[in-house]
């Protein structure tokens, strides 16, 4: 069986030997090699063309961002960054993610991380889909990206309509691309679950407020549910509407993902059905397939991703597979079919 060749790209000869070994325990994954900067990454991706290069951000001579521009530029290939990032270091983040990036795996504890291996099963298993979603990722490529004026309610109107949407690995750029073009008004609100480490939604509210026309909320216990906005669950914390149409947070260990989109989706079934459209995109596992299922036996219209054009064809398939979804579309017909099931809600409503 082929082995997925991956270039290690670390400035600390710790984190180069240590990541290399996390990866050479997996016997699908051989390390071809490894480069100490951005500008021996974009050489060695050159001349040995691995399948997935695991990048860090902060390196001498060339950073990490320059580095994925170049690579991206000269010779595209699937790139998973690594590497000590913060609260701070997020909005990078999201910059690496719209310039082709993959997906990112924070090191536990700084740039020099002893503790690794905690996150070892992590790294595995995204350089394993980076390299099985690499015909997807090569296709998208860089996202443009230009600053939106957000929509500004003139009252406080209780939400009658939602849009609820899940995603998971590969989702930022695929949620920006298609909530850039929504519609926003005084009725609708925007409901969003991301499987994301607490440190980057802050960053990533903020993102979707510049880059698309809707307020988003970095989410907050208690927070009244207003048409005019979105509400971008917070990492660690599952997000859920209650009757009086506000935003309940909170922990529940028997779920795999904080936050999870299984959780989302049964609150807007419960709260807002029919009046609401549930959307499950790019992402790994079967989170959010059985709420997307309760939400379209309320009599809610659902979507999922079509393979054409999600990055992992993982959470929108098991939507798929339970017959949850009553619309299969690729990413970039999205944003049609919700503003056209708005639309009919509110001629009906």
């Amino acid at each position: 069986m082929k082995k997925i060749k991956v270039l290690v790209v670390d400035d600390s000869a710790f984190m180069r030997k240590a990541i290399r070994e996390i990866l050479e325990s997996d016997p699908q994954i051989e390390v071809v090699d490894t480069a100490r900067n951005g500008l021996e990454a974009v050489e060695k991706t050159k001349s040995l063309k691995p399948d997935v290069v695991t990048l860090d951000i902060n390196m001498p001579v060339m950073d990490g961002k320059e580095a994925l521009k170049r690579i991206m530029e000269e010779c595209p290939t699937p790139v998973v960054v690594v590497s000590s990032l913060t609260q701070e270091d997020a909005p990078i983040t999201m910059e690496l993610i719209d310039m082709g990036a993959f997906d990112y795996v924070p090191k536990p504890s700084g740039t020099i991380s002893l503790d690794i291996h905690k996150v070892a099963k992590e790294i595995i298993e995204k350089v394993k889909e980076a390299y099985r979603s690499r015909a997807s990722i090569l296709r998208r490529g860089p996202s443009a990206r230009f600053v939106r004026v957000s929509f500004k309610p003139s009252g406080r109107k209780l939400a009658r309509y939602v849009v609820a949407i899940g995603i998971s690995t590969g989702g930022p750029a695929t949620l920006i691309d298609i909530l850039q073009d929504c519609e926003v008004d005084e009725e609708t609100a925007y409901l969003v679950v991301q499987h994301m480490p607490p440190q980057f939604t802050p960053s990533l509210a903020k993102r979707l407020s510049e880059y698309t026309p809707i307020h988003f909320h970095h989410a907050v216990n208690g927070q009244t549910v207003l048409g005019g906005y979105g509400y971008l669950a917070p990492g660690g914390w599952h997000m859920k509407v209650v009757p009086e149409k506000k935003i309940k947070l909170f922990k529940d260990d028997s779920y795999i993902y904080y936050p999870s989109v299984d959780v989302l989706f049964r609150s807007v079934a419960e709260v807002y059905c029919p009046n609401a459209i549930g959307v499950i995109l790019t992402g790994i596992g079967r989170d959010g397939a059985e709420g997307l299922l309760r939400m379209k036996e309320c009599g809610c219209v659902t979507i999922a991703e079509s393979e054409e054009t999600a990055v992992v064809y993982g959470m929108p398939a098991a939507a798929k597979e339970i017959g949850a979804a009553s619309e299969i579309l690729p990413a970039y017909k999205i944003a049609d079919a919700i503003r056209k099931h708005l639309r009919r809600l509110k001629r009906n409503g």
